[in-house]
């Protein structure tokens, strides 16, 4: 009969064949779901679950074929079948009982036959469509801010095999988070999305998909492809095999040039796999400077863009980093989906060049809006003094939004943004530079090749890891005991590493000049 290929698995064949390869035959060599993943499944569901407070009355098909009732205003209550896998053949009954009552369907799910296999799809939303008694829409639910071709032929996907059901559709369409929404009071589900209609754009994809069928069942059911690295490893999702795939590259592989992009693989095909096989005539400048780094084995020093950076610097010197949190569904009055809010800062102050730093700090324990908390804790930072921050760029733009947001911290919040620099300047340049930093500027980089000291100590090593952090430690209710308090500490260690490893890098450039 062949493999049942789900919308998810359609959408890895155009991927990837070595993926697809493996999801069916090698479901081992897969690493497990990276935390950063889960975080983005589980904003995924909760978007959907507004989403569907745009169709009040809908009827849910369960995974296991079981069709609930909604709750009173709201969506369904699927809590018990929640991550479970569908049973394909109930479910696909369930749909066709529930077509007749012209009621919102909420994964409505439908099992059809294609040329070396079956198609299986669970559509977010299918609708009765206005002035039609007998048509549908199709409503695919993303949590991003705009459409992507990859959304296209998702809908592609169900659209025919809804229809192959003899089921009519009329619109087909994409509901994403509109980015103008503001949130004022309960979140608004009318005004948080956008819904784009793409039914032209679809219709000429859906042609093709049987094709692409058959040629992804003939993989599944063949030998292990070969497929060498290439753009698609991270387009249009980074795939959970890349870590297998690019792990025995050398550490001067050209896909470490800095901002080499495609080209890196272009590069590749002319059989150009280390960074000193590349053509100068191939380079930009600052290609060219990572290339003789490497070539040299020894870092670059321009100490005259050193000598401007100390110069620059006004002490007492006040070394601050935020960290945030930038959520698809806004949690706050006054915040846009995917607004950086931020919950904490870590902020080292050196009275005097070479001066032992003091710390202080503030971290939102609470699920409340802790900008105003935070704004209060702020004004540790005094009225003199340069504000250095790395990457500083992050930092100007949280202070503006948040001088705009409360105008009563305005004055405060321009000052600081004024008298902001950038400790990454040098590196951002170039002009300091480490072999070991394999093409990158980031603090993670930077850090760990000019001083040996790194993050690899910390639970929490990352600023996206501090946002799930803190939302998991002040929102979750499944929080094993002690937990919480665990990771406020690590969300405190990680902000502390930030601010303490910008004076490590500051008294590594005085040294160096």
């Amino acid at each position: 009969m062949g493999p049942v290929i789900s919308k998810s698995k359609f959408l890895s064949g155009l991927q990837c064949p070595l993926l697809l390869w493996t999801q069916y035959n090698d479901r081992d060599a897969i690493p497990a779901v990276a935390p950063a993943t889960q975080y983005v499944f589980d904003m995924g569901h909760t978007v959907g679950d507004l989403a569907k407070l745009r169709y009040p009355g809908g009827i849910e098909v369960g995974a296991d074929g079981v069709a609930t009732a909604p709750r009173t205003g709201g969506p369904a209550a699927t809590a018990a079948t929640a991550g479970a896998r569908p049973d394909l053949e109930a479910t696909a009954a369930a749909t066709r009982d529930l077509l007749r009552h012209r009621r919102p369907l909420f994964e409505a799910s439908f099992l059809g036959g294609e040329p070396g296999g079956r198609r299986y799809v669970r559509a977010d939303i299918l609708a009765p469509a206005p002035g039609d008694d007998a048509a549908w829409d199709l409503v695919e639910v993303k949590s991003s801010s705009r459409l992507k071709e990859i959304n296209l032929w998702d809908i592609a996907f169900q659209a025919g095999a809804i229809e192959s059901a003899g089921v009519k559709l009329a619109r087909l369409c994409l509901m994403h988070i509109d980015t103008g929404y503001v949130r004022h009071g309960p979140v608004e589900p009318e005004r948080l999305f956008a819904l784009e209609d793409v039914t032209e754009r679809v219709r000429a994809l859906m042609g093709e998909v049987p094709a692409l069928f058959a040629r992804f069942a003939a993989t599944i059911g063949g030998a292990r492809p070969d497929v060498p690295i290439g753009p698609h490893c991270r387009d249009p999702f980074s795939c959970p095999m890349l870590p297998a795939c690019w792990g025995d590259l050398p550490e001067d592989h050209v896909t470490t040039m800095v901002r080499a992009g495609r080209r890196a693989f272009a590069w590749m095909e002319q059989g150009w796999d280390r960074i000193v096989q590349v053509p100068d005539t191939e380079l930009s400048d600052l290609q060219l400077v990572q290339k003789g780094a490497v070539v040299a084995d020894a870092p670059r020093l321009v100490k005259a863009a050193v000598h401007d950076l100390l110069a620059g610097l006004e002490y007492p010197l006040w070394n601050l980093d935020f960290e945030s949190l930038n959520p698809a569904v806004p949690l706050f009055d006054g915040t846009r989906p995917f607004e950086q809010v931020p919950f904490q800062f870590s902020l080292h102050v050196q009275e005097a060049p070479g001066a032992a730093p003091r710390h202080e700090e503030y971290l939102s324990t609470t699920g409340d809006d802790p900008r105003p908390a935070l704004l209060s804790a702020l004004r540790a930072v005094g009225p003199r003094g340069t504000v250095l921050a790395f990457n500083a760029a992050f930092e100007s733009q949280v202070l503006a939004q948040l001088g705009r947001a409360y105008p009563e911290h305005g004055a405060m919040c321009a000052d600081l943004g004024a008298r902001l620099r950038d400790l990454a300047d040098p590196f951002r340049t170039f002009d300091v530079y480490h072999p070991a930093q394999q093409g990158s500027y980031s603090l993670k980089a930077v850090l760990p090749a000019w001083t040996g000291r790194g993050y690899e100590d910390l639970t929490i090593a990352d600023g996206q890891a501090a946002g799930r952090g803190w939302h998991r430690a002040v929102y979750a209710t499944d929080l094993a005991p002690g937990e919480r308090e665990t990771i406020l500490a690590d969300l405190r260690a990680y902000c502390g590493r930030d601010t303490g490893a910008m004076v490590e890098l500051l008294e590594v450039l005085r040294e160096l000049v």
